[in-house]
């Protein structure tokens, strides 16, 4: 197996894929992790660059037949590249797959997942990988929310990056104009005013809302909207992690489609 070595420069600008400014201006994005860096290999969906393995990494079939050019580093520059406290040894370059616009996700059936201001890079990483699970049809990543391509998103949805076409935007206006051409939008809220999961219904185009993890969905977002809550024990507990509480309403919208 025959490894190249980069350059001084390419170094330099693999490290500035871990701050967001850079990662915009290149359109490049870093993946770590073994399972992860091997999904997306193996699915085909994200034009990856590079493979970069730290020295000793033990590679197997899926990155030796992968046919992209291999660097390997020594501990303290493949360390450099990462943004974890204990490196699985394998990073990809990749680039940014394009985003969809308003006028392509409009023409598609099924649910789209709107998340507003969701800033916790682990949960927004796993609802990208629930909602890929569940064949959602795209996402509406709402102003606030973390950069989808931040590494730590990136290794939490396993791989599913790339999987869904997806649009920044603002979700005001947006969801108003997605509402003009018939589109339903529910809000999933805990609120005493919201509609039991079990009862709600599921139009051929709809569209969720999921909100911050402390704050919740935006009261201007919600307002004349549908609300959704999944029924529980709040004595028990105050409220449900937001990834998990997506997990279990697209569970319950696929049952019943």
């Amino acid at each position: 197996m025959t490894f190249s070595s980069p350059s001084n420069r390419q170094l330099t600008e693999w490290r500035k894929l871990l701050q967001g400014k850079y990662r915009k201006l290149e359109n490049k994005f870093i993946a770590e992790g073994l399972r992860c860096v091997e999904q997306i290999i193996n699915q085909k969906r994200i034009k990856v660059e590079a493979l970069v393995v730290e020295e000793g990494f033990n590679l197997d079939e899926t990155f030796k037949n992968s046919g992209l050019t291999l660097y390997e580093l020594n501990t303290e520059e493949f360390n450099s590249l990462s943004d974890t406290d204990t490196p699985q040894g394998v990073i990809a370059i990749c680039h940014t797959p394009k985003e969809s616009t308003s006028d392509i996700l409009s023409q598609k059936d099924g649910l789209l997942v709107a998340f507003d201001a969701v800033q916790d890079p682990g949960n927004l990483g796993t609802m990208i990988r629930t909602a890929s699970w569940f064949n959602v049809s795209g996402l509406l990543i709402g102003h606030g929310t973390v950069d989808p391509f931040h590494p730590k998103v990136v290794r939490s949805t396993a791989g599913a990056t790339g999987a869904l076409p997806y649009i920044k935007t603002d979700l005001s206006g947006t969801l108003k104009n997605f509402e003009a051409i018939g589109w339903s939008v529910s809000a999933l809220d805990g609120g005493t005013e919201s509609v039991s999961l079990k009862k709600a219904q599921t139009p051929i185009h709809n569209i969720l809302i999921i909100g911050n993890e402390g704050n919740g969905i935006n009261p201007e977002l919600m307002s004349g909207r549908k609300r959704i809550r999944i029924d529980g024990n709040p004595e028990n507990v105050e409220s449900l992690n937001a990834a998990v509480a997506l997990s279990i309403a697209l569970y319950q919208f696929s049952s019943i489609a």
